[in-house]
């Protein structure tokens, strides 16, 4: 995986042991902030997904090249749905 410095730390923030030590804002922050980072890498396969297929001429020959942007966008979505479990136990709680 060729995850960013910044997106590993974002990631390290999603894993179950960091989720219990947080109270509901922060949690929401975190979930901000992963949604954020998804979009950002959503957006991007898209579009280099697009020009891709524009130069080769076909999805298939274009898909390869995109993969690594793909397999970011999946472990944000896990992360984000980690954050919005634990959430949603916190706010069963109160």
């Amino acid at each position: 995986m060729n995850l960013t410095p910044q997106e590993s730390s974002l990631i390290a923030e999603s894993h179950i042991e960091a989720l219990t030590r947080m109270d509901e804002k922060s949690l929401k922050e975190l979930q901000g902030r992963l949604r954020q980072a998804r979009e950002k890498n959503f957006n991007l396969l898209r579009r280099q997904g697009a020009a891709r297929v524009e130069a080769e001429g076909a999805r298939g020959a274009a898909q390869p090249a995109n993969e690594r942007r793909s397999e970011k966008v999946e472990v944000f979505d896990e992360a984000l749905a980690r954050v919005g479990e634990r959430l949603d136990a916190v706010s069963d709680a109160d």
